[in-house]
């Protein structure tokens, strides 16, 4: 039985928990071959699986269905262009994955290495190997990456290690990913293995063969950050059985947890568990999907998130180029914008607050992109009350509009300032203009010529919504910019 996992087959597996009255049943689509290492994308609408049911250990799909989980369809593109393929890791979005694979037809650096490969039209393509800072020359395997896909975690049994197999990290700069790092606090003499980092970045679930568990590979809880595991927890019986426990992962805003179980038949299956006792810290999920803003057909676009307070953009996603469908996955305690960028139109920003004690919630928020030519769109940009002078929040925005103007040399903008209805009309038309102005000087200032730009000011005469509720005159309280040639 060949595996990219190198694991200890036990005996077999209780399938109830019952501690904390755990359920536990398997999951759709288990054969009598290997399945194992579930990992969710698209917010848990979609599974990857690792599977030997064709023969060879390859990578499949499944989505949920109101009748439970597809049938799963080996990947597309050239993935599975490997003698093993296994153990895959996939950003929020659905859109890059990270996954381990011995032989594949892309160069290796050592026995079982990582790549990274990009959905395009359905398929996987265009498969990079990690390249030596990540990789060794020596087994490395089991990727998991944070939401933002800034922070990767694996397994390798690389020379220097603590135990058999460890636990590494790497994360990525500008520069791209750093040199591998063990994880401290959590690697052992024993064997590390199957390593998940949850939606809120800091909830790493992994397995070890350590003494005090149940027997065979158990499931361990930790948080991680910065490299360092603290409240390092054995999950116990709820979850742990004398078989081995692998892969556990917790689904964002949910009850749920996937994991990896092996049966008393001597594979491996996959199994959920409700209610899951290690949920992650709650999270904002923000889906929808990417159109045109004419003809609403859907766009596969780059989406920046920005955190606000910093100016800095903490991930890069795209929307699915099939049917534009988008996910992002936003952690407590920022301030945020998310902006949907394509070539041939203007870019559209949205913003979204999330406090440090925010609940788990999903957003449905579709963007429509505006072609380029006769485009206009609302500007995400902050001022204080009564006031004229841009906050620095603005400035990303800003930086996007200098951006596009470079880009575009041909093109001309006009930024007009608006108002909501609080207040003197004639001093809400001074206070439309000077803020428009604001904006072009910014644009200038950015080495924009001068002539290239126009502000004007219409006060509160042109209403994009109805009414005087808050909602309504936050919409209307706003500058826009309209593309001219």
């Amino acid at each position: 039985m060949t595996r990219i996992i190198m694991l200890t087959v036990l005996m077999a597996a209780v399938v109830t928990a019952s501690a904390q009255n755990v359920q536990i049943s398997p999951l759709d689509h288990n054969t009598g071959s290997d399945d194992f290492a579930p990992a969710p994308t698209n917010h848990g609408r979609m599974l990857i699986i690792t599977s030997e049911r064709g023969g060879e250990q390859q990578l499949y799909s499944m989505e949920r269905t109101s009748d439970g989980w597809s049938e799963p369809r080996k990947l597309r593109g050239d993935v599975n262009d490997a003698t093993h393929v296994g153990s895959a890791a996939l950003s929020s979005d659905g859109q890059t994955m990270i996954f381990a694979a011995y032989e594949h037809d892309v160069a290796t650096t050592g026995r079982t290495d990582l790549y990274m490969a990009s959905k395009r039209n359905g398929s996987w393509e265009q498969v990079q190997n990690l390249g030596g800072v990540v990789n060794s020359d020596a087994y490395d395997s089991q990727p998991t990456i944070t939401a933002d896909g800034r922070t990767l975690y694996f397994v390798s049994d690389r020379p220097g290690g603590k135990g058999g197999t460890d636990i590494y990290w790497s994360s990525w700069t500008s520069k791209g990913w750093s040199v591998a790092r063990p994880v401290e606090g959590v690697n052992t003499a024993s064997n590390e293995m199957s390593p998940v980092i949850a939606a809120d970045g800091s909830t790493l679930t992994f397995a070890s063969d350590r003494s005090g568990g149940s027997g065979g590979y158990d499931i361990y809880a930790s948080t991680v950050n910065n490299g360092l595991a603290t409240n390092v927890k054995w999950a116990g019986a709820e979850i742990n059985t004398s078989a081995d426990e692998l892969f556990y992962t917790s689904i964002p805003n949910s009850n749920q947890a996937y994991f990896t179980r092996a049966t008393a038949n001597g594979d491996y299956d996959n199994f959920l568990a409700v209610p899951n006792p290690f949920p992650s810290q709650p999270v904002t999920l923000v889906e929808g999907t990417v159109r045109d803003a004419n003809t609403k057909d859907p766009l596969g676009a780059d989406l920046v998130v920005t955190d606000l307070s910093t100016g800095k953009a903490v991930a890069q996603l795209r929307s699915d180029d099939r049917d534009g469908s988008y996910f992002v996955t936003l952690t407590p305690g920022r301030r945020y914008s998310v902006t949907a960028k394509r070539t041939g139109y203007l870019f559209h920003s949205e913003q979204y607050d999330v406090p440090p004690n925010a609940e788990g919630k999903t957003i449905r928020k579709d963007i429509d992109l505006s072609p380029l030519q006769g485009g206009g769109e609302r500007l995400l940009v902050f001022f204080d009350y009564d006031k004229a002078e841009l906050k620095s929040e603005s400035y990303p925005e800003l930086e996007r509009v200098i951006e596009l103007m470079r880009e575009n040399a041909a093109i001309k903008m006009t930024f007009e300032g608006h108002t909501d209805d609080q207040g003197a009309e004639d001093y809400n038309m001074d206070l439309s203009k000077r803020r428009a102005k604001a904006v072009m000087d910014y644009v200038v200032n950015g080495g924009i010529d001068k002539g290239r730009v126009h502000s004007e000011g219409f006060g509160e005469s042109r209403p994009l919504a109805q009414g005087t509720t808050d909602e309504a005159r936050a919409m209307n309280r706003r500058v826009e910019m309209k593309v001219g040639q």
